[in-house]
């Protein structure tokens, strides 16, 4: 490759990076909804502030909804993993300002007697660790489009990430602040470094991964392919992957006295993974394809894909494959009160590669371009759906403070959560807007 065209490959990378993070940071949520969000936060602003992980003060959510365990000391500490903790917390700790506000967040979902409660003693710092995603999102979509340039031109490259990026639940989560995100981020980044023959990046990439999701173990397949293109002496890569397995072992400990503990209790995969199958691909509320139309197109995309790259259609397949099965028999395969389809959120980005083959092949068929239209311009309304409201609010109003069961969400049209979020546009003012900058630059809201 001579220099001109690292460089076109490098400011492309560049300003594909520059461009979704300002898309992502300015829709940012910067806000937190759901008490899984409240207890990462919560553990990191208690290491910044007090070098501790504990998070006594969160035991009255504790004693409503399971966020974590009691351990060493007799103390709270929060069930989810070091990835979004120690990265928040971090930002946290360069933005903070001092003799600033404090965060307050509201309980009305888990507790609506308790009132605003103060979680960090700077809303800056708080409200700009919380766009953390908005980085990790950019990220994927950057090294989506470094891996799709191998196999194919600039044009379906581009307009992939622009579909992915925009037309997929990956926007939704990239404003918000759960660990999928970065779990995603980081297993696309190894994949992109595995098909550029850098097995050291590759497993590096992979191994933070997995301090954000330890299911993206999984992913030691990408890391294997690019050890066996390398070759042997390669193998040492996997010191990283070893590195990071052992924080997570590391962190239990330190926390639970336990290296098997991680908090969660009786939280288990249970579930009938048909059921959960189902659920996951198609029920209203959960479903994928509902969410991210356009990825209804990677299902031709694979065996298009095939004919392109066998090896790399295997690996990708097993990936999206293993990972979605798994995911299928945790009891709770649903998300819980979570927008879209979260717990797939990891492999969503690894699609975009089979989305790519399709667009491909249809570039000069009308009928294939007005379909991908369609579906482009669906995934685009829902995710412009979701930034109208916050579509937790809307939730927590319609089961909590409505008639309708949870249950219902997930399985029915009427009640579908899209169908909540519909709904709530009757009385829609611009302040209800789900992004906390764009309320702040354009709404002059409170």
């Amino acid at each position: 490759m001579n220099t001109r065209s690292t460089n076109r490959i490098f400011l492309a990378a560049g300003l594909c990076f520059i461009s979704f993070l300002f898309i992502y940071g300015l829709t940012a949520r910067s806000d937190l909804q759901l008490s899984d969000e409240v207890a990462v936060f919560a553990t990191g602003i208690s290491w910044i502030t007090d070098d501790s992980l504990a998070i006594d003060e969160l035991q009255w959510i504790q004693n409503a909804v399971n966020i974590g365990a009691i351990g060493r000391g007799g103390h709270l500490y929060s069930k989810y993993f070091p990835g979004n903790i120690f990265s928040s917390a971090l930002i946290y700790e360069a933005a903070k300002k001092q003799n600033d506000k404090p965060y307050l967040w509201g309980a009305r979902a888990i507790n609506p007697t308790v009132g605003l409660v103060e979680l960090a003693p700077s809303n800056a710092g708080a409200r700009l660790s919380m766009k953390l995603n908005a980085v990790f999102g950019a990220l994927a979509m950057t090294s989506l489009l470094l891996l799709l340039k191998r196999y194919f031109d600039w044009k379906i490259a581009i307009i992939t990430v622009l579909l992915m990026g925009l037309c997929t639940d990956w926007w939704y989560q990239s404003r918000g602040f759960l660990s999928e995100v970065g779990a995603g981020a980081f297993m696309i980044t190894s994949l992109c470094f595995m098909v550029y023959q850098r097995p050291y990046y590759s497993a590096f990439s992979l191994g933070l991964s997995i301090l954000f999701r330890p299911t993206n173990l999984i992913g030691l397949v990408i890391w294997g392919k690019a050890v066996y293109d390398k070759g042997l002496k390669a193998i040492w890569s996997g010191v990283f992957i070893l590195a990071s397995f052992s924080t997570l072992l590391l962190y239990n400990w330190i926390r639970f006295g336990s290296v098997l503990v991680f908090g969660y209790g009786g939280e288990s995969f249970e579930t009938n993974p048909l059921l959960g199958l189902a659920g996951l691909l198609f029920s209203p509320g959960r479903s994928i394809f509902l969410y991210s139309p356009i990825l209804c197109l990677a299902i031709p995309g694979i065996w298009l894909f095939n004919k392109k790259q066998i090896s790399l259609t295997i690996i990708c397949t097993t990936v999206i494959l293993v990972y979605t099965i798994t995911i299928s028999t945790w009891h709770a395969w649903h998300g819980g009160w979570t927008w879209g389809s979260r717990l797939l959120t990891p492999i969503v980005p690894i699609l975009g590669i089979f989305l790519a083959s399709a667009l491909e092949s249809a570039r000069h068929n009308k009928i294939d371009l007005s379909l991908i239209l369609i579906l482009a311009v669906l995934g685009f309304g829902i995710q412009l759906l979701a930034l109208s409201s916050d579509p937790v609010k809307n939730l927590v109003d319609s089961v909590i403070y409505g008639d309708i069961k949870y249950e219902d969400t997930i399985f029915t049209l009427e009640n579908s959560w899209i169908s909540l979020q519909l709904k709530s546009l009757g009385h829609w003012k611009f302040c209800d807007i789900d992004a906390y900058t764009l309320r702040q630059w354009f709404g002059n809201c409170q």
